[in-house]
């Protein structure tokens, strides 16, 4: 056993599921859509990553990303789920996006000296290291970060995030993720926490929609529609060619359209370095979680239930918590 963000997560959430998953290991009921989508893409951009690695220039060509693109018959159920019509125009977008915040990252950290790239890197604090810091446990704390790039002295730690909803800032000041991840570079490669820079690549589960045609036989101008700049601009080249007056250039009829949609991106780069007092106040809560659960084992005390009616409901571990329940659920 050991200690990750996922798994004290989890105990600060429902203790109950906490022992069923991490303790008994017990097997889920079902497992979400979005878990297993995650995991996928997770091994698309890694495997997408190390390409590039490996490439004299650090570019990987389009015609290469079939190499770690799913065949367009393959995870079909998840295609459906997420209303992707085709992997290929999907994640070439996504791929493509996140090469060029990589690129700004890397150029970013050079300034600091020589860069290491480091991607799904897994990191562990031995319960020596713990007991620096006053906690008293024999299981390490482990975890993975998605993109680490890194210096001598200063580091950036981005995680990927396929999600529905853009990241905001209370994702950086409520979730303890990254400070933990923070942590463990920190102590690990004896980073100043004053240069560890921390992020995600936020990326939708949808693909871009084709601008829609309206009657008259114009683009509609909706600034809210599911669609990229890039491909708004080709859809209105393609119907109005070098009209002088139906195009995306100032002043255009489409002009303030197209710049809105500018906005859309296949993914979305936010960093900020450590908040200090977050850091030290997130760090100790997480600390005492770790002492929490140690001493409940220690003293054979009882992960209690969580009584919850929205959660507990979509619960993949209630049959073995309440199982009285799940028949009338």
């Amino acid at each position: 056993m050991s200690y990750s963000n996922s798994s004290l997560n989890t105990f600060t959430n429902c203790m109950q599921k906490y022992e069923q998953i991490y303790i008994l290991h017990n097997k889920p009921d079902k497992i979400s859509p979005h878990l297993t989508f995650g995991s996928m893409a997770h091994e698309v951009l890694y495997n997408a990553g190390r390409l590039r690695d490996e490439a004299s220039d650090g570019v990987i060509s389009p015609g290469e990303y079939f190499k770690v693109i799913p065949s367009e018959v393959e995870c079909l159920e998840l295609k459906s789920e997420f209303n992707i019509n085709s992997w290929e125009n999907y994640f070439c977008n996504v791929i493509r996006t996140v090469a060029g915040y990589e690129r700004d990252l890397v150029t970013n950290e050079s300034k600091n000296g020589d860069v290491t790239i480091e991607r799904e890197l897994k990191l562990q604090l031995s319960p020596e290291q713990l007991k620096a810091d006053g906690v008293i446990t024999d299981q390490p704390l482990v975890g993975v970060i998605d993109l680490l790039i890194m210096t001598k002295t200063s580091a950036t730690i981005i995680d990927y995030k396929f999600s529905t909803t853009r990241k905001t800032q209370s994702d950086f000041d409520e979730n303890s993720q990254l400070y933990l991840y923070s942590y463990m570079v920190h102590i690990l490669y004896d980073i100043p926490l004053h240069n560890i820079q921390v992020g995600y690549i936020d990326i939708p589960k949808q693909m871009f929609e084709v601008p829609a045609v309206l009657k008259n036989g114009t683009l509609s101008r909706s600034k809210s529609q599911n669609c990229s700049g890039e491909m708004y601009k080709l859809a209105v080249e393609a119907i109005h060619e070098d009209d002088p007056y139906y195009n995306c250039e100032p002043g255009g009829y489409y002009y303030e359209t197209y710049c809105e949609l500018q906005l859309n991106k296949p993914a979305y780069l936010q960093t900020q370095y450590l908040d200090i007092e977050a850091y030290h106040n997130i760090i100790n809560d997480v600390l005492n979680t770790i002492e929490v659960i140690e001493n409940i084992q220690k003293n054979h005390l009882k992960f209690l239930r969580k009584y919850d009616s929205y959660s507990c409901k979509s619960c993949e571990y209630k049959k073995y918590c309440k199982y009285w329940l799940t028949e009338v659920w």
